[in-house]
Protein backbone atom coordinates (compact mmCIF):
# COMPACT_ATOMS: atom_id res chain seq x y z
CA UNK A 1 0.00 0.00 0.00
CA UNK A 2 1.25 3.58 -1.28
CA UNK A 3 2.02 5.86 2.13
CA UNK A 4 -0.56 8.57 0.69
CA UNK A 5 -3.08 5.76 0.91
CA UNK A 6 -1.82 4.62 4.09
CA UNK A 7 -1.73 8.40 5.32
CA UNK A 8 -5.55 8.82 4.47
CA UNK A 9 -6.85 5.82 5.74
CA UNK A 10 -5.08 6.50 8.76
CA UNK A 11 -6.11 9.95 9.04
CA UNK A 12 -10.01 9.68 8.32
CA UNK A 13 -10.03 6.39 10.68
CA UNK A 14 -7.72 7.39 13.82
CA UNK A 15 -8.22 11.59 13.02
CA UNK A 16 -11.16 13.15 11.27
CA UNK A 17 -14.21 10.09 12.20
CA UNK A 18 -13.26 10.10 15.94
CA UNK A 19 -12.65 13.52 16.34
CA UNK A 20 -16.13 14.73 14.33
CA UNK A 21 -17.77 12.61 16.43
CA UNK A 22 -16.52 13.91 19.34
CA UNK A 23 -17.13 16.92 18.30
CA UNK A 24 -20.87 16.77 17.38
CA UNK A 25 -21.54 14.71 20.52
CA UNK A 26 -19.94 17.22 22.60
CA UNK A 27 -20.46 17.24 26.02
CA UNK A 28 -23.89 16.64 26.81
CA UNK A 29 -25.21 14.01 29.25
CA UNK A 30 -23.75 10.88 27.16
CA UNK A 31 -25.85 8.29 28.59
CA UNK A 32 -29.16 10.05 28.42
CA UNK A 33 -29.49 11.23 25.01
CA UNK A 34 -28.37 10.23 21.49
CA UNK A 35 -27.15 11.42 17.98
CA UNK A 36 -31.29 12.12 17.18
CA UNK A 37 -31.65 13.83 19.82
CA UNK A 38 -29.00 15.94 19.30
CA UNK A 39 -29.85 16.47 15.97
CA UNK A 40 -33.10 18.04 16.03
CA UNK A 41 -32.30 20.58 19.14
CA UNK A 42 -31.29 23.45 16.50
CA UNK A 43 -30.63 23.99 12.88
CA UNK A 44 -27.08 23.63 13.41
CA UNK A 45 -26.91 20.80 14.91
CA UNK A 46 -28.99 19.06 12.46
CA UNK A 47 -26.52 20.32 9.69
CA UNK A 48 -23.42 18.74 11.88
CA UNK A 49 -25.43 15.70 12.31
CA UNK A 50 -25.66 15.51 8.47
CA UNK A 51 -21.98 16.09 8.08
CA UNK A 52 -21.44 13.09 10.58
CA UNK A 53 -23.54 10.64 8.78
CA UNK A 54 -21.55 11.68 5.16
CA UNK A 55 -18.58 11.75 6.87
CA UNK A 56 -18.79 8.39 8.54
CA UNK A 57 -21.06 6.77 5.72
CA UNK A 58 -18.94 7.89 2.81
CA UNK A 59 -16.08 6.42 4.56
CA UNK A 60 -17.73 2.58 5.09
CA UNK A 61 -18.91 2.61 1.69
CA UNK A 62 -15.42 3.16 0.30
CA UNK A 63 -13.61 0.91 2.89
CA UNK A 64 -16.44 -2.14 2.25
CA UNK A 65 -16.26 -1.73 -1.08
CA UNK A 66 -12.41 -2.07 -1.12
CA UNK A 67 -13.02 -4.72 0.92
CA UNK A 68 -15.60 -6.76 -1.15
CA UNK A 69 -12.59 -6.51 -4.39
CA UNK A 70 -10.49 -8.54 -1.44
CA UNK A 71 -12.97 -11.89 -1.17
CA UNK A 72 -11.84 -14.53 -3.61
CA UNK A 73 -15.30 -15.38 -4.91
CA UNK A 74 -17.42 -13.04 -7.25
CA UNK A 75 -20.60 -13.87 -4.78
CA UNK A 76 -18.67 -13.47 -2.14
CA UNK A 77 -18.24 -9.95 -3.41
CA UNK A 78 -21.35 -9.28 -4.53
CA UNK A 79 -23.09 -10.08 -1.37
CA UNK A 80 -20.47 -7.52 0.46
CA UNK A 81 -21.23 -4.82 -1.67
CA UNK A 82 -25.10 -5.47 -1.49
CA UNK A 83 -24.54 -5.35 2.16
CA UNK A 84 -22.33 -1.94 1.96
CA UNK A 85 -25.19 -0.54 -0.13
CA UNK A 86 -27.80 -1.64 2.18
CA UNK A 87 -25.85 -0.50 5.41
CA UNK A 88 -24.85 3.10 3.60
CA UNK A 89 -28.46 3.59 1.83
CA UNK A 90 -29.98 2.87 5.61
CA UNK A 91 -28.12 5.41 7.10
CA UNK A 92 -28.75 8.21 4.31
CA UNK A 93 -32.66 7.12 4.86
CA UNK A 94 -32.13 7.45 8.62
CA UNK A 95 -30.07 10.71 8.55
CA UNK A 96 -32.83 12.44 6.17
CA UNK A 97 -36.40 11.69 9.01
CA UNK A 98 -36.01 13.73 12.05
CA UNK A 99 -36.38 11.98 15.68
CA UNK A 100 -39.65 14.09 16.60
CA UNK A 101 -41.47 10.93 18.65
CA UNK A 102 -43.85 13.61 19.55
CA UNK A 103 -44.65 14.90 16.21
CA UNK A 104 -44.74 12.12 14.22
CA UNK A 105 -44.11 8.78 16.25
CA UNK A 106 -43.92 6.53 13.22
CA UNK A 107 -41.16 8.44 11.37
CA UNK A 108 -39.67 8.51 14.51
CA UNK A 109 -40.19 4.75 15.15
CA UNK A 110 -39.07 3.98 11.20
CA UNK A 111 -35.37 6.54 11.46
CA UNK A 112 -35.06 3.89 14.97
CA UNK A 113 -35.44 0.86 12.43
CA UNK A 114 -33.29 2.27 9.67
CA UNK A 115 -30.34 3.74 12.30
CA UNK A 116 -29.72 0.23 13.79
CA UNK A 117 -30.11 -1.38 10.69
CA UNK A 118 -27.16 0.36 9.20
CA UNK A 119 -25.68 -0.60 12.12
CA UNK A 120 -26.07 -4.30 11.97
CA UNK A 121 -26.04 -4.61 8.01
CA UNK A 122 -22.54 -2.85 8.57
CA UNK A 123 -21.57 -5.42 11.25
CA UNK A 124 -22.98 -8.03 9.11
CA UNK A 125 -20.83 -7.01 6.52
CA UNK A 126 -17.64 -6.98 8.27
CA UNK A 127 -18.15 -10.09 9.93
CA UNK A 128 -18.85 -11.36 6.79
CA UNK A 129 -15.49 -10.01 5.40
CA UNK A 130 -13.65 -11.43 8.66
CA UNK A 131 -14.57 -14.70 8.32
CA UNK A 132 -14.06 -15.57 5.01
CA UNK A 133 -10.64 -14.52 5.21
CA UNK A 134 -10.42 -16.07 8.51
CA UNK A 135 -11.24 -19.41 6.50
CA UNK A 136 -7.75 -19.28 4.32
CA UNK A 137 -5.41 -17.88 7.39
CA UNK A 138 -7.11 -18.61 11.26
CA UNK A 139 -4.42 -17.54 12.94
CA UNK A 140 -3.67 -13.97 10.92
CA UNK A 141 -7.25 -12.90 11.51
CA UNK A 142 -7.83 -13.96 14.99
CA UNK A 143 -7.16 -10.07 16.31
CA UNK A 144 -9.78 -9.21 13.69
CA UNK A 145 -12.49 -11.77 14.94
CA UNK A 146 -11.91 -10.61 18.83
CA UNK A 147 -11.76 -6.92 18.14
CA UNK A 148 -15.14 -7.92 16.53
CA UNK A 149 -16.57 -9.69 19.43
CA UNK A 150 -15.04 -7.21 21.56
CA UNK A 151 -16.80 -4.38 19.78
CA UNK A 152 -20.57 -6.31 19.87
CA UNK A 153 -19.99 -6.99 23.40
CA UNK A 154 -19.08 -3.44 24.23
CA UNK A 155 -21.78 -1.98 22.39
CA UNK A 156 -23.94 -4.55 24.15
CA UNK A 157 -22.92 -2.94 27.91
CA UNK A 158 -23.08 0.87 26.24
CA UNK A 159 -27.02 -0.29 25.26
CA UNK A 160 -27.99 -2.11 29.05
CA UNK A 161 -26.41 0.66 31.28
CA UNK A 162 -28.94 3.38 30.52
CA UNK A 163 -31.42 0.69 28.79
CA UNK A 164 -31.05 2.74 25.45
CA UNK A 165 -29.29 4.06 22.56
CA UNK A 166 -27.07 6.68 23.69
CA UNK A 167 -24.36 8.92 22.78
CA UNK A 168 -21.78 6.79 24.67
CA UNK A 169 -22.96 3.83 21.91
CA UNK A 170 -23.21 6.01 19.19
CA UNK A 171 -19.52 7.09 19.95
CA UNK A 172 -18.52 3.91 20.66
CA UNK A 173 -19.77 1.81 17.81
CA UNK A 174 -18.30 5.01 15.42
CA UNK A 175 -14.76 4.77 16.74
CA UNK A 176 -15.06 1.35 17.44
CA UNK A 177 -16.33 0.14 13.94
CA UNK A 178 -13.83 2.75 11.86
CA UNK A 179 -10.98 1.10 13.41
CA UNK A 180 -11.91 -2.12 12.99
CA UNK A 181 -12.61 -1.57 8.97
CA UNK A 182 -9.09 0.00 9.22
CA UNK A 183 -7.78 -3.32 10.38
CA UNK A 184 -9.43 -5.68 8.13
CA UNK A 185 -7.86 -3.35 5.04
CA UNK A 186 -4.25 -3.81 6.48
CA UNK A 187 -4.33 -7.57 7.23
CA UNK A 188 -5.58 -7.71 3.39
CA UNK A 189 -2.83 -5.65 2.09
CA UNK A 190 0.04 -6.78 4.45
Amino acid sequence: MGKVKRFFLDFFACFLIPAYTLLFAGSVRWFGTNFSVIAVTGPDHYRGFIYWGILAGGYFFVMLNKLAFTLPARWMRLLARLLAVCAVLSLAYALSIPYLPAYFPKYAALHVVLAAGACVLLMVDLQFIILVHRRQNLERWAGAMRFCWLMVAGCAVLFLVPMMVSTALEVFFTISAALLARKVWLLTKF
